[in-house]
């Protein structure tokens, strides 16, 4: 167990390694810099102060040059500063990303707390009313884009209930049902996918369990119905579900983006894009990786759980 996560530790680093290579690449080019923004139209600007600019905002030298400084001071913990502001990006990340990772957790939390029953009686009620709505749902769940139900969302609450969320963010531990409130239309945006996708993985998975012939076994010795589905066959379903959640964390992040936007949530998608638009490398590269390594992270922990689902499955 040791040597796997191990193993998976090194991989994930030199994943992450690999992928800041690329953001760092991508993010160069960009149509456009700062030292353009910056300067605008001033038609007295001489390559002269535009090269001092770019000295002093550490934009010179080589691009190999510029990389180690940046991941050099990654691992020393020193994320750098924003180019327009001046301000640390470790302040930015501080704010941006637990407003994130709380959208994040609460999608996944109803997409999985919803879609799994829904499967499961999908499979077991194959063929009835209930298993043709789940279906349907499922197929209407996929094909709903998660900006235009955010936006579908807040036409609604606020032309027929006239409410709106709270415009300003207020951390969980500071007021729980006001952050409740602010995070309840963004969650049900970006979980809806991730939920359709939940139900008919695990009504497939349900289906193939239920003809296996353990499973017909437990059920001919007269073991209960809730305890085969839950105990035999759910908890052998539930492994290439969850799969499929360590990856769809990847789906969130995306959605989480356009979300943050429409609803004002100054997350790590807010932050990301607004940098995008101003050309602001440092805080593009340190938000990439960040979600980056969340992705990583997460598909690195579904991994060891496959072992607490089913204890046939090795992790060595």
């Amino acid at each position: 167990m040791y040597r796997f996560v191990a193993q998976r530790f090194l991989s994930m680093i030199a994943t992450l390694v690999a992928v800041s290579i690329v953001i760092f690449s991508a993010v160069r080019l960009l149509p456009g810099n700062i030292i353009d923004i910056m300067f605008g139209g001033d038609a007295t600007a001489t390559p002269a102060s535009k090269a001092a600019a770019a000295h002093q905002l550490g934009l010179d030298g080589s691009y190999p040059s510029q990389y180690w400084r940046w991941i050099s001071g990654l691992f020393h913990g020193n994320l750098g500063v924003s180019l327009l502001n001046s301000r640390p990006i470790s302040d930015t990340m501080k704010t941006a990303l637990p407003i994130t990772i709380e959208l994040i957790i609460l999608g996944l939390l109803i997409a999985v707390a919803i879609g799994i029953p829904l499967g499961v009686i999908s499979a077991v009620k194959r063929g009835s009313a209930s298993d043709y709505l789940a279906r349907v749902g499922g197929l209407i769940g996929i094909s709903i884009p998660g900006f235009w139900l955010a936006t579908l969302l807040l036409i609604f609450f606020s032309r027929v209930f006239h409410w709106v969320p709270p415009l300003s963010y207020v951390s969980i531990f500071k007021d729980p049902v006001k952050n409740l409130q602010e995070f309840f239309m963004p969650a049900i945006s970006i979980s809806v996918f991730t939920l359709a996708i939940v139900m008919r993985m695990v009504r497939a998975t349900m289906l193939e369990v239920l003809s296996l012939d353990y499973v017909r076994t437990a059920r001919a010795k007269g073991v209960p119905r809730r305890r085969v589905l839950r105990k035999h066959a759910l908890r052998t379903a539930l492994i290439p579900v969850i799969t499929v959640v360590g990856f769809e964390v990847g789906v969130l992040i995306g959605g989480a983006a356009v979300v943050e936007i429409i609803f004002g949530l100054p997350g790590v998608g807010y932050t990301l894009l607004n940098a995008i638009s101003n050309r602001d490398y440092p805080v593009i590269q340190t938000a990439t990786l960040i979600i980056a390594a969340v992705f990583v992270v997460a598909n690195v922990v579904v991994d060891l759980l496959y072992g607490l689902l089913d204890p046939r499955i090795s992790v060595t």
